[in-house]
């Protein structure tokens, strides 16, 4: 037998066997990597989403909780804590997702409602709201905006 010709193939096929799994474990890392970037995209897009939801739903509850909104040139803007809950902290303490009301129409009467003496009124807003998710460097990443419109009906002015 000629096994003094076997002794180096041996060797080369564990060498290129070697390769070839380091080549597959550095593939899996990329794009294990990849993936841990584009789940970490989406978890801060949805907070910014939630954030800026959460504006809108804030300032409604405030508006429709409030008295003011009865004659058609009254101007409603209300007062509410800036921030969104539940609040994720850093360890500084400042809020990790945040929204802001932007643009606010006062309510007005609605086009075409209320004409006569005694109708029902109906009274228009528009709200904006911007969500936004930090890093914990205060970098923000991600950004949602939502606009909402509605109407709510109102006393008559005589």
């Amino acid at each position: 037998m000629n096994n003094h010709k076997q002794r180096g193939i041996v060797l080369v096929v564990s060498l290129l066997l070697l390769l070839i799994l380091t080549l597959i474990a550095i593939t899996a890392a990329n794009q294990s990597s990849l993936q841990l970037r584009i789940s970490s995209n989406s978890q801060e897009q949805n907070a910014a989403f939630q954030a800026a939801e959460s504006g809108l739903i804030k300032w409604t509850e405030s508006y429709f909780q409030s008295t003011s909104y009865s004659m058609p040139s009254a101007t409603f803007a209300p007062t509410m804590d800036l921030t969104a809950g539940p609040v994720t902290a850093v360890s500084n303490g400042s809020p990790r997702e945040t929204f802001s009301i932007l643009a606010i129409s006062n309510p007005k009467t609605c086009s075409g409602q209320g004409m006569r003496p005694g109708s029902i009124e109906l009274y228009c807003f528009e709200v904006q709201s911007t969500g936004q998710a930090c890093d914990n460097d205060g970098n923000c990443t991600a950004t949602a905006v939502h606009r909402q419109g509605g109407q709510r009906r109102g006393a008559t002015s005589l």
